[in-house]
């Protein structure tokens, strides 16, 4: 497949469509590998886990003006041993120029982490070969940039690290000094875990070698392995300090144990073997075992009472998943993505903030055990001090002040039980106490008795359209109305959701229909402001009278409720009084 570059693009992904050859024995050159049949890299990126093969790499770039174009392409792996360029010149020979981190960083064209190689792409077409070998992972996404473009993108990339590292650097001088403060260990070995974390962080992403050994290439291929090694190390160190785990678990602190020897067991052994590839693989591998052992680990404790193990449980969950994700695209398990190989350190950005509460909680927890402790002593000291008389009073006056206060909450939680929450009416529950006494009444005195039963008009489209905290303003709104329009002695309630009933002792039906259209044209004035927006509403209202035979009234509240259907059905905003031919 062809690209065409052409002026004003500012990235240009190469590892998507370049074509893949592998050399398994290391050995061919460009004259025997031009004849090779060439394949598509899996899935479209070139991951392909430990390997001691070498790859081939072949792309076509198409300048089709009229003039060179300078690009840059740029490998994003800064731990690649050799990269071998050739390109045909303006002359038809091939050109060859040499990177990789087996050289010094000195003899980079660019002084970046990631390797930057100057490509100028003449006029026509070019076809272009890398020949990339790695003892480590092998990575290579592969972009064009132009120059602009890449310096602005550099930017953004620079600021993230600063921020990356020192968030970093100011959790460890926190954790430091409290630990100067307490003494507690377990600050200690959170400060040394969250080193350990960058030594390796720095170390894979080539900050390392550029910052601290720029003039060997020999220890900056050496570093990865013992810094990813000791990050486990220092993890396991971590975990089972905090999680007390010698003393609240003591099967898990064996197998932690017994894991920890093995980690340097096989640290030890990868590093006399002198296989190359089994050094680098060993330790993002052993991740794989890790990680799932220290979250165990901490559901553990915490499944076993330690309160602090619930925050250390989200913190591993966080940190060691992003290892592990990283971990996986390393090894080739997972496609190469941005987010993929940053995981890491997106997971330990989680995890120095929530382990830094659960160390805060640990010392909280510590407190509070302290001070109960010191409470409790003080309280056994003051009873023993205590004449019995003056206890038998003391204890006389609890009972009657618990009482007390036992009977106002006992009132208090009558009164809210039979109130609604949202309007401060009557609920459901009270009115039909309340209607239940007045229709008894009524009947005995032969007096009459209406009940009003009306519905807010499209309630549902002021939720849809406005929210539900709109639709409670007009609930309550409505319920103010009603409440402060009728009689001291009509008994308002919230019987519904947007649904209303007020009762009306000694109203015969007449009469409770003009209230109801009172009320109903006071309900379509009302206005109401929400969020800058003006709120109204209607309701439709059903009116009922108690008859000589009705059975109780329930029978009147229904007959209410139908005509407020009624009304509905009518049009909406307007009242219905039930007739036995609705």
């Amino acid at each position: 497949m062809v690209l065409q570059v052409v002026s004003g693009q500012g990235q240009l992904v190469l590892h998507d469509t370049a074509e893949v050859f592998e050399d398994p024995s290391g050995q061919l050159t460009l004259d025997a590998v031009r004849g090779q049949r060439f394949a598509p890299p899996r899935g479209g990126l070139s991951s392909f886990g430990f390997t001691s093969s070498a790859y081939w790499f072949r792309f076509t770039l198409e300048n089709p003006g009229a003039t060179t174009l300078t690009r840059l392409l740029v490998l994003r792996t800064n731990w690649l041993d050799t990269v071998d360029l050739y390109a045909s010149g303006a002359d038809g020979r091939t050109t060859h120029r040499r990177f990789g981190d087996t050289l010094p960083f000195r003899e980079r064209e660019v002084d970046t982490p990631q390797f930057l190689i100057d490509l100028p792409i003449a006029p026509g077409q070019h076809t272009y070969y890398l020949r990339i070998t790695s003892a480590q992972a092998f990575m290579t996404p592969m972009e064009l940039w132009g120059l602009k473009a890449f310096h602005e993108s550099d930017r953004r990339w620079s600021a993230y690290y600063g921020m990356f590292y020192g968030i970093l650097a100011v959790m460890v001088l926190y954790n430091a000094f409290i630990w100067t403060s307490t003494r507690d260990r377990n600050y200690l070995a959170y400060c040394a875990y969250l080193l350990s974390f960058f030594l390796m962080n720095a170390s894979y992403n080539g900050f390392a070698y550029q910052y601290f050994w720029p003039e060997s290439p020999r220890l900056s291929n050496w570093a990865h392995t013992p810094f990813i090694f000791g990050f486990q190390v220092v993890a396991l160190w971590f975990s089972m300090n905090f999680l007390e785990s010698r003393q609240r678990t003591p099967r898990v602190h064996r197998i932690m144990q017994v894991y920890l020897a093995l980690t340097l067991l096989a640290w030890a052994a990868v590093t006399l073997v002198g296989d190359s590839v089994a050094y680098n693989a060993a330790p993002v591998y052993f991740i794989f075992l890790g990680t799932p052992l220290i979250l165990a680990a901490g559901l553990r404790a915490w499944l076993r009472g330690y309160r602090a193990a619930r925050f250390f449980v989200l913190a591993t969950m966080a940190s060691l998943t992003g290892s592990f994700v990283t971990a996986l695209t390393v090894s080739g398990l997972l496609p190469y993505t941005f987010v993929h190989f940053h995981a890491a350190e997106f997971g330990i950005l989680v995890d120095v903030v929530l382990l830094s509460l659960a160390l805060a909680d640990r010392i909280n927890l510590l407190h509070q055990q302290r001070r109960a402790a010191q409470a409790q002593a003080t309280r056994q000291r003051l009873q023993a001090a205590f004449q019995l008389e003056k206890a038998n009073i003391r204890l006389e006056q609890q009972v009657q002040e618990r009482t007390a206060e036992l009977a106002r909450a006992r009132d208090a939680a009558e009164k809210l039980a039979r109130l609604d929450a949202l309007t401060g009416v009557a609920n459901r529950r009270s009115f039909q106490e309340v209607a239940e006494r007045e229709f008894l009444r009524a009947r005995r005195y032969a007096h009459p008795l209406s009940v009003l039963v009306f519905d807010i008009d499209l309630f549902k489209q002021i939720n849809d359209t406005h929210g539900h905290a709109a639709g409670d303003m007009v609930i309550r709104g409505v319920a103010g109305i009603v409440r402060n329009a009728v009689r001291e002695v009509d008994f308002v309630a919230r019987i519904g959701g947007e649904e209303f009933a007020v009762l009306l002792p000694d109203v015969p039906q007449a009469a409770a229909q003009g209230t109801a259209e009172r009320l109903r044209a006071l309900i379509a004035a009302w206005r109401g402001e929400f969020d800058g927006r003006v709120l109204r509403c209607t309701a439709s209202f059903g009116v009922s009278t108690v008859a000589v035979h009705d059975a109780g009234f329930d029978t009147v509240l229904q007959r209410a409720d139908e005509a407020m259907y009624v009304a509905k059905q009518g049009g909406r905003d307007r009242v219905s009084v039930f007739s036995p031919l609705l």
